[in-house]
């Protein structure tokens, strides 16, 4: 007893922290883990739409570019706006996507970046994201497959 009237302060204290870390620790602010969940759209390429499909999409588009310059956007869409993909997690700019009520385009020359962002807010929790491909079908081959002749015994 003498031990908790000594330390009652660093006590409450120390159960304050705990507290706040636990609250933190089990909020819904962070990731989900659900990697089926955030792999299925991917896979069925259900999250990228090409420049031709921009139309079928229902309501107002908001494009992203996630390039530091604005050279292919301007293209696409003279109200798309420029965020650098660094600067995504920035307050404001999560708040301007939040507040927007179409889909969402990510749109780099990069496609990596892209997904990569698409995938960061698709987890926090943003939902009606594409990521905005230039070409049609950007896994098609497009040299003509030519075998190599050197390993060839034949030739």
């Amino acid at each position: 007893m003498d031990f908790l009237k000594k330390n009652k302060v660093l006590i409450a204290i120390v159960l304050t922290v705990l507290i706040l870390v636990l609250i933190r620790s089990l909020g819904t602010n962070h990731f989900k883990n659900d990697a089926i969940k955030w792999a299925e759209p991917s896979l069925s390429r259900s999250n990228i739409i090409s420049k031709d499909q921009i139309g079928l999409l229902a309501g107002e588009k908001l494009i992203i570019n996630l390039d530091e310059t604005t050279g292919e956007t301007e293209a696409l869409s003279k109200d798309a706006i420029n965020i650098p993909a660094i600067t995504i997690l920035n307050k404001n700019h999560l708040k301007t996507i939040h507040k927007h009520n179409g889909p969402v385009l990510l749109f780099s020359n990069e496609p990596e970046v892209s997904i990569r962002i698409w995938m960061l807010l698709s987890q926090l929790g943003y939902k009606n994201l594409y990521i905005l491909s230039t070409e049609a079908d950007n896994e098609v081959l497009k040299y003509k497959f030519r075998p190599d002749t050197i390993s060839r015994p034949e030739f």
